[in-house]
């Protein structure tokens, strides 16, 4: 018993100088965003909005759409990717910052470089390894002794959080494409002055889906490894419908583009 008390006042005064660290260093505010970290996400959110806009471009190549597109046809694809990023990227680590926040953590993102040129060297091949950066928090350690169901509980939707979003932007912007289509098709638009609202708008719906099913993939460090250890039916409720849904895509059954 008296180890144990030990234990957990040793790592409370650790946690005392990283918090202290933290707000020293990167100037950080619990309810703010300091300089760099908006200038990671700023980064982040540019680089990878090329890396899947050059991805698809070549999924796309030699298509039918890209035709219907025309000259501009990038301009549209990057400008979906722009959307995306922002709602699947900038939205999804946001969650887990304010989750974080929530619990009385400190938290703050920081981009990795090796995962950004990644996302951009393998954008070349047609697909896309997103691992731009992570939102790191701070929670109490001794945490894992006095209360470790509760802190297992708060990591793990903490880092759910991140998920969920992007399978709600991937429903509502689902929901937007066929909206779009309904009204192209009832006010009798043509083809090529539909395409673009319809490709700008399923391209997000595309990318959140497929983020949700990345990032839950059960091995660490991404989030599905950590909402796996909390609840293993939520994890498998949001994997497999991203999954199911993701692949109903890249064969071509969702999105429905007349063509």
């Amino acid at each position: 018993m008296v180890e144990r008390k030990a234990r957990v006042i040793k790592h409370r005064r650790r946690y005392a100088l990283r918090k202290l660290n933290l707000k020293l260093n990167f100037d950080y505010t619990k309810y703010g965003f300091n300089k760099r970290e908006l200038i990671d996400i700023g980064i982040a959110w540019l680089a990878l909005s090329i890396a899947f806009a050059y991805a698809l471009y070549i999924d796309f190549s030699g298509s039918q759409l890209l035709h219907i597109l025309g000259g501009l046809s990038f301009v549209y694809i990057f400008i979906g990717s722009m959307i995306a990023i922002a709602c699947g990227f900038i939205m999804h680590e946001l969650m887990h910052k304010f989750d974080a926040q929530k619990y009385g953590y400190e938290a703050h993102f920081r981009m990795w470089i090796f995962g950004l040129l990644l996302a951009l060297i393998t954008s070349l091949f047609g697909f896309v390894y997103a691992a731009p950066g992570a939102t790191y928090f701070e929670p109490d350690p001794s945490e894992m002794y006095t209360d470790p169901n509760g802190f297992r509980k708060r990591y793990g939707t903490i880092s759910f959080a991140g998920p969920r979003i992007n399978l709600i932007f991937g429903f509502i912007f689902l929901g937007l494409f066929y909206l779009a289509l309904f009204l192209a098709i009832s006010l009798n638009l043509t083809v090529a002055a539909a395409y673009p609202i319809l490709v700008i708008l399923a391209i997000p719906a595309f990318v959140n889906f497929y983020l949700c099913a990345f990032n839950l993939i059960p091995i660490m460090p991404l989030d599905g490894a950590k909402v796996f250890r909390w609840d293993k039916r939520i994890w498998a409720t949001f994997f497999v419908i991203s999954v199911a849904i993701s692949v109903m895509i890249f064969l071509g059954k969702l999105p429905y583009f007349p063509l």
